[in-house]
């Protein structure tokens, strides 16, 4: 997403750190292994977390690469 012709996290780090959180609470966790036969893998998102606060704090190309493939 470009804001005044900057590149910007496709959502907020907040969004990737309430879906990772999501993802391990125990309904989820439940619901999952009840629908799918297996627990949830939720290492999407904590990486969706890492490399968007990494973004945050430091601009990182490798950090804009993997969010921008997540889109």
């Amino acid at each position: 997403m470009a804001v005044a012709g900057r590149w910007q996290p496709p959502r907020p780090c907040e969004v990737y750190r309430a879906e990772w959180e999501l993802c391990r609470s125990a309904g989820h966790l439940l619901h999952h292994y009840y629908v799918h036969g297996e627990r949830p893998d939720c290492r999407q998102w904590l990486r969706d977390l890492a490399s968007c606060r990494e973004w945050e704090e430091s601009r990182s190309p490798q950090a804009q690469a993997g969010l921008a493939l997540r889109r």
